[in-house]
């Protein structure tokens, strides 16, 4: 299992975009064993550095569901989408961690 983490702003007056590029990417998720996580707006708290208005956390079965995934979008040409609706965009990859298991070792 692994986990995408997305951080970004809406580029303004591309709202619209966005939300097509949101409705189409989401399509391509079929048949693809990933789901999304959790989705946040509107930090409560501002971090150093430059603060992002949107957060996106997806699950992902594994890097193959993940690769899929990142080529049904550029077959569909959906990344020119995201990336003209927003900016300042910080995207990741994690592992699963069981912090609980590795906390209890200690």
């Amino acid at each position: 299992m692994i986990y995408a983490m997305n951080l970004y702003d809406i580029v303004e007056g591309e709202e619209e975009t966005y939300r097509q590029y949101v409705k189409l990417a989401t399509q391509q998720l079929k048949d693809i064993e990933a789901r999304p996580v959790c989705t946040g707006t509107n930090p409560i708290r501002g971090l150093k550095g430059r603060t992002r208005q949107h957060m996106l956390v997806m699950q992902f079965s594994g890097l193959e569901e993940f690769d899929k995934f990142m080529q049904r979008l550029e077959d569909h040409q959906l990344n020119s989408l995201r990336e003209v609706s927003t900016e300042n965009y910080i995207w990741t990859l994690y592992e699963n961690w069981d912090l609980k298991s590795w906390s209890s070792s200690y």
